[in-house]
């Protein structure tokens, strides 16, 4: 018992120092800030777009590189690469979305699903035939590539478009 109440007399002591407080606060929030775990949702700004599948956007007052989780969309600079990056930046640059962070790639960019209005913009890529499902990191956008495909959406016009990841070798070995 007087265990107890001595925990508690601390406890008090210390929520009636504001700067104790203060520091408390800073610590917690710059953990999180640091540590964002998977499956978190965040609030951000998109402030570049630097290509189909990967974007830039601003959070905790930083910049941060975002690839977009479960699509691989044209290169810029690969058939549609350039229609693909047009058409992200029309839907969600310098807009206010939800990240739905889903962990961190190879390369230290961010993996996450983009809601803007509580719409997936990663599915609207896929099913508007802008961008790849990835199937080698996730099946989630498969119904959509069937129906662009179908429908000869975006890059599905050509009769045989060139995965990305595909190309890239291509590239590398030339």
């Amino acid at each position: 018992m007087k265990n107890l109440n001595r925990k508690i007399k601390l406890i008090i002591s210390f929520l009636n120092d504001p700067r104790k407080i203060i520091i408390l606060l800073f610590l917690i929030v710059f953990t999180y800030v640091l540590n964002y775990d998977d499956n978190s949702y965040v609030e951000a700004k998109i402030i570049n777009i630097l290509d189909g599948d990967t974007i830039e956007a601003q959070f905790y007052e930083k910049k941060h590189k975002i690839r977009l989780f479960g699509i691989d969309a044209p290169e810029n600079d690969q058939a549609y690469g350039k229609t693909s990056m047009q058409f992200l930046s029309t839907i969600i640059l310098n807009k206010e979305v939800i990240l739905n962070i889903k962990g961190e790639d190879k390369y230290g960019r961010i993996l996450a699903i983009l809601y803007l209005k509580d719409r997936d913009i990663n599915q609207v890529m896929v099913k508007n035939g802008f961008a790849w499902a990835y199937e080698y990191y996730s099946d989630l956008y498969l119904k959509e590539q069937n129906q662009a495909k179908e429908n000869k959406k975006g890059l599905w016009k050509d009769e045989n478009p060139i995965e990305p990841h595909k190309w890239r070798k291509q590239i590398r070995l030339k």
